[in-house]
């Protein structure tokens, strides 16, 4: 999930459903039958982004509607704005939705009913997630933590990115100021690793291997062991917004969405149907 968030919280599975937005036409959000590779229009109008899931429950933030953080119940067939800010890489974590205000770019968090809204960081955050009880987040001036009050900052790293996701203790993001190298940072022993050949785009993570679009490559596909640090090609496609969902790896090429299997073959494109 931390993965996906960073490219944008385009897919997701809530419920018995997956949802997928369409960023080529913006069109709306649509349920996708993954057995048949196609998506449909669902009932509510949206243009669904970081999308995340509690139960029945869809929490968003509608580019239709100024990216304002949406709540929908997906039983009932009813959505509704929580708040009435432009909220930028929603994570929700227990009973409150984290989030980065798209104009002051300070973090912030509310609960899941859009009340008790707070700011947390008052500096610029590229990009966060939590772990451990603790908010990671990346700022021009490196790379911080703080508890999940946003108390007791401390700056763990001088390495600056726009990206950011965890795999085990370890965080993964592209070095800006190294030409977007490939890095990884434990966070208990503080040591930094770059990856060899490999220059991130969109970074994404099943918790065991990174996937990554590599501009070395022409934005093709790899695989990457963060324990031994080698890398394979999976696809020659060239990609972006990669979202990992089970044994599936869903990437957009030219703006259409496609899916290949995290265990290789063919990658197959997704249908929209009424778009």
């Amino acid at each position: 999930m931390n993965g996906d968030l960073q490219s944008g919280g385009l897919i997701l599975k809530a419920d018995e459903s997956l949802f997928i937005t369409d960023i080529k036409n913006y069109s709306g959000t649509y349920s996708l039958d993954r057995a048949n590779d196609q998506a449909v229009p669902i009932h509510y109008e949206g243009l669904f982004w970081f999308m995340n899931e509690a139960g029945n429950f869809l929490y968003y933030s509608d580019q239709l509607k100024g990216n304002v953080l949406c709540k929908l119940d997906i039983v009932k067939q009813h959505s509704e704005v929580l708040l009435d800010k432009p909220c930028y890489q929603l994570q929700r974590h227990e009973d409150w939705i984290y989030y980065i205000h798209e104009e002051d770019h300070r973090l912030y968090r509310c609960s899941t009913s859009g009340k008790r809204d707070m700011r947390l960081i008052d500096e610029h955050v590229e990009s966060f997630l939590l772990y451990e009880g603790q908010i990671y987040y990346a700022t021009p001036n490196g790379i911080k933590r703080s508890t999940e009050s946003g108390e007791a900052s401390e700056k763990i790293s001088e390495l600056v990115t726009s990206l950011l996701i965890r795999i085990g203790n370890k965080l993964c993001f592209s070095d800006a100021e190294n030409g977007h190298r490939l890095t990884l940072l434990d966070v208990e022993r503080h040591t930094v690793t770059m990856v060899d050949n490999i220059v991130a785009l969109s970074i994404s993570t099943d918790d065991k291997y990174i996937y990554c679009a590599n501009r070395l490559n022409d934005n093709s596909i790899y695989r990457v062991d963060p324990l031994h640090g080698g890398s394979i090609r999976i696809s020659g496609e060239s990609a972006d917004y990669l979202h990992v969902l089970d044994n599936d790896l869903y990437f957009c090429s030219g703006r259409e969405w496609h899916r290949i299997s995290l265990f290789g073959g063919e990658a197959e494109t997704i249908t929209f149907i009424g778009r």
